[in-house]
Parts: C-alpha cells; structure tokens; sequence
C-alpha cells in the first residue's frame, strides 16, 4: 500500500474511485472529471499536501482531500476491510491538525456503513446532513408570486456582479452552522468560474438599485439537468417571497432551455429552505451525512478497518 500525493495525470483514476464510491453510497454518480480538475484548480487546495491517494494492486484505489468545508475520503468498494479508510482518516486528521482547525470534520455518502462505523469507532457524531432534491421540470406548477413590487430579475454578469455577489453570499449564510467563509478570489474559483456555470440560466435580483438576490445555476454537460449551485437571499430581505420567485424563475428558463430536470442540495439545518423546495414540488433524491469531533478529543474504541 503506497500513499502519496496525487497529480493531474491521476484525476481519470481518482475519478473512478469516485464514481464507484457515489454509485455504492447514493446509487448514482455524482462527479465528473471537471469537477474534479475544478477543485484542484483552487488557489486555495495545495495538491502536494491536501490530497492523497493510495496505490495497491498497480492502481488507485482510495483519494482522500482536505477542503475549507471538510474533508472527503473515498475507498473503492472493493478494496473496503484493509485498513486504508483508517490509515487515510489518520492523515486527515494530521492535516487538519496542521491548518489549525478546531473540528474534524468530514462528508460521507448515506449509505456508505463501513465508512460511518469507522467514524462513530473515532469519537465522530452527525453533525447534519445534505439532502438533493429533485424535480422534474415537465412537473412545474405555476406558483404564486408573493415578492415585493419592483423587484427586478436579470441574468448574471459574472465580472460586475463578483463583489456585490461574494459579499451577498457572505451575509446570507453567515449564521448557517456549516458555515465557511472564503475569500472572493475563492468564491469567483468554485461558484463564478465553475466550468459548467451558465450565467443566462442564473438569475440575479435587484430591488432600488441593489442586489439583494440571486441564484447560480449550473447547466450539466454529461446529462439534461440545470443544478442550482447557490440560491442566496439578504437577511433583510428573507421571508418575503423573493428565494421562491428566483427558484421558479431559473426553474422555468431550465424547461426552457430543453433541460429535463432540476437539482439543488439543502442542509437539514435549513428547514425553512427545504419548505421552500418541498411547496415548488422537490422530492429527496438522496443524502450525504456530515460527521464531525473536536480536535483533540480521542477516540471511544478500537476502530474497524476501513
């Protein structure tokens, strides 16, 4: 068994381990090869020292990368049992332990068993969870429209709109648990200059000449689906309509545009948000869960071999 750090030569493989684990744990694929050059594009990821892989057999079968939200560990499900789950999640928490984090912290497919009795084994509890919701677009009802008069929407400017966008991001999500504040050249790398985002499709809200509102949605490349990256909302502007009028809005140029189906991901510590999905006709797709310890604390028992 052989860990070292990855290098772009490495991501098709990287992204069958992937693959593999998102069909075993969700029952459907849930990256592609862009996504992943997309993360490992980010000033803020250093490859050499926030990612790993592990080699056994002449092929990669596990990658492990520490991000500002947390930490994801993959094991290709045939190689589950050997201990390279435990031996990844000792270097995540070296790492994290260097960044100077306070919490471990990582994400982890529902039904991914062995992977959360390794973390529970580690002194690890759910923190949330993130479920996808769905909608099938020929599904779309007509809704009521409940935003304030004058409020105006338009499509996105990636270059004008970035700072009035990073700063809106920030006050709308602030107080979520999940939380993790990140720079604007951090926002503009993951959301604005994602490879797949669409500015017609996103929609941007303005009401006396501010922003207070937008969605960026992305258009997938590898199926007839418009994914909503980010629905953001200005605290004092919430509960008045205007996330309800976006999302049916960017809903609507979906169908438009010939696409098939709607997704977005919620947390479940946002059940106003997932009200808000459920009323407009979004059903569960499937669900991550998020474990998390303090750094420090050790574990309980002897954990299996992941």
């Amino acid at each position: 068994m052989r860990l070292r750090a990855p290098t772009v030569d490495d991501a098709s493989s990287v992204l069958e381990v992937l693959v593999a684990r998102d069909i075993a744990d969700i029952g459907v694929p849930d990256y592609t090869v862009e996504d992943l050059l997309d993360e490992w594009r980010a000033s803020e990821l250093d490859l050499a020292v926030d990612s790993r892989v592990v080699e056994l057999d002449s092929r990669i079968v596990a990658y492990a990368m520490v991000r500002g939200p947390g930490t994801l560990v993959a094991v290709a499900p045939e190689y589950e049992g050997r201990g390279i789950g435990a031996r990844l999640l000792h270097w995540a928490e070296g790492r994290e332990r260097e960044l100077g984090r306070s919490e471990h912290r990582q994400w982890i497919g529902y039904g991914n068993e062995r992977g959360k009795a390794l973390l529970r084994a580690a002194g690890y509890e759910l923190a949330r969870s993130y479920w996808r919701m769905g909608l099938r677009l020929e599904d779309l009802c007509d809704h009521p429209d409940t935003a304030p008069s004058g409020l105006r929407l338009r499509s996105l400017e990636v270059d004008r709109d970035a700072v009035a966008l990073h700063a809106l991001d920030a006050a709308s999500f602030a107080g979520a648990p999940d939380y993790h504040p990140e720079s604007l050249q951090a926002y503009r790398e993951e959301h604005l200059n994602a490879h797949d985002l669409d500015p017609e499709l996103s929609r941007v809200a303005e009401l006396g000449g501010l922003i207070v509102g937008s969605v960026l949605a992305r258009r997938w490349t590898e199926a007839p689906v418009g994914f909503v990256d980010i629905l953001a909302v200005h605290p004092d502007h919430q509960r008045k309509g205007i996330g309800t009028k976006l999302l049916v809005e960017a809903f609507r140029r979906f169908r438009a545009a010939g696409l098939e189906d709607a997704q977005l991901g919620v947390a479940s510590t946002n059940p106003q948000a997932l009200r808000i999905y459920e009323r407009l006709g979004m059903t569960p797709r499937f669900r991550y869960d998020t474990y998390a310890r303090p750094v420090g604390q050790t574990a309980q028992s002897e954990p299996p071999r992941g």
